[in-house]
């Protein structure tokens, strides 16, 4: 009979420990899917980050002197004074 018990005990016990370690494993389980969410979000706002800063770039690449001047009147005046001065010099 107390062997029976010593098995029961035993049993008992064993259960118990694998019933936290399950819980501990679930639990470590979720925390690395959260983590895994949380880098992919960052991923996805990085990725969006570079393509903004290359779109960016694009556009700043496309800039001219033409372009940012155009149909500016003060400008457009003080380039007709740079003209008229080299066309002045030229005589």
């Amino acid at each position: 009979m107390q062997r029976d018990n010593r098995l029961v005990t035993f049993q008992t016990a064993f259960a118990r420990n694998y019933e936290l370690a399950a819980s501990r494993f679930h639990a470590a389980i979720d925390e690395i899917d959260k983590t895994i969410e949380h880098l992919q979000k960052t991923k996805t706002a990085l990725l969006g980050t570079a393509n903004n800063l290359r779109l960016a770039n694009d556009k700043a690449q496309d800039v001219t002197i033409r372009k940012l001047t155009r149909n500016n009147p003060t400008m457009v005046a003080k380039f007709s004074e740079l003209t008229n001065r080299d066309a002045t010099d030229a005589g």
